[in-house]
């Protein structure tokens, strides 16, 4: 008699999403610009827009993400952070000033929703974008690996904890394994950021996980980066 698999055990997780795109146009090395333009708006001590507690960096994962949508300077905010982006909306204006100019910001398209976070029983397909996924040391491993099949479960392996960092965050106990297939090798390219060349991906692949669009994994998500979209 076959004996038949316990079903997988996971918990889901609901989450409210904001996001504000705005009226004007943006290159995407801008975004800190942009991002530093907003937490001058709404000031130093509203520390989810910045992530940083006087001179410290506070390394959990960003409530308040900056992107570009097909090139519009975009907020996206996560749970506490819908709350947090009020204190931008509540001032008397929204003008900002992007590195010296004066920006008068209307907006183009707002949500705010609700969204499921989950395993899915089907694979789901993503692409990512700029994903920073090698610090230097892990930088210098995955490029003295020796085969393509050796690089790819070392992104993999990445790329399943950027999704733990993502449900610490958030709160989310996933209760299962994550499984991530990737088609094949992606390249790299390097990209200017804090005065250094860093190593940034853009890649398919699909994981037995449900995520929102445009949140981002990886380092450096609140300038941006590594922003996920399905399909």
């Amino acid at each position: 008699m076959k004996t038949m698999q316990a079903p997988e055990k996971s918990e889901s997780k609901e989450i409210r999403l904001f996001m504000v795109i705005f009226d004007f146009e943006l290159e995407r090395r801008q975004i800190p610009g942009f991002r530093g333009a907003v937490v001058k708006k709404v000031g130093q001590k509203n520390v989810l827009f910045h992530n940083h507690l006087g001179e410290q960096f506070l390394y959990g994962y960003p409530l308040i993400q900056y992107k570009t949508i097909r090139r519009h300077p975009t907020i996206l905010c996560i749970n506490q952070g819908t709350e947090e982006i009020v204190k931008f909306f509540e001032k008397a204006d929204w003008d900002l000033e992007i590195h010296g100019r004066r920006i008068e910001t209307d907006i183009r398209h707002i949500t705010f929703d609700y969204f499921l976070c989950g395993l899915s029983p089907v694979p789901v397909r993503y692409t990512i974008r700029n994903w920073f996924a090698l610090n230097e040391a892990n930088y210098a491993k995955f490029t003295a690996l020796d085969a393509d099949g050796k690089k790819i479960d070392f992104l993999r392996r990445i790329l399943v904890g950027n999704i733990l960092s993502l449900a610490k965050g958030i709160c989310w106990h996933v209760g299962g394994d994550i499984r991530i297939e990737m088609p094949n090798l992606p390249k790299h390219h390097l990209i200017s950021f804090k005065k250094h060349q860093m190593a940034g991906f853009d890649l398919e692949f699909t994981a037995n996980i449900v995520l929102p669009d445009f949140v981002g994994l990886g380092k450096s998500v609140s300038r941006g980066f590594g922003s996920v979209k399905k399909g």
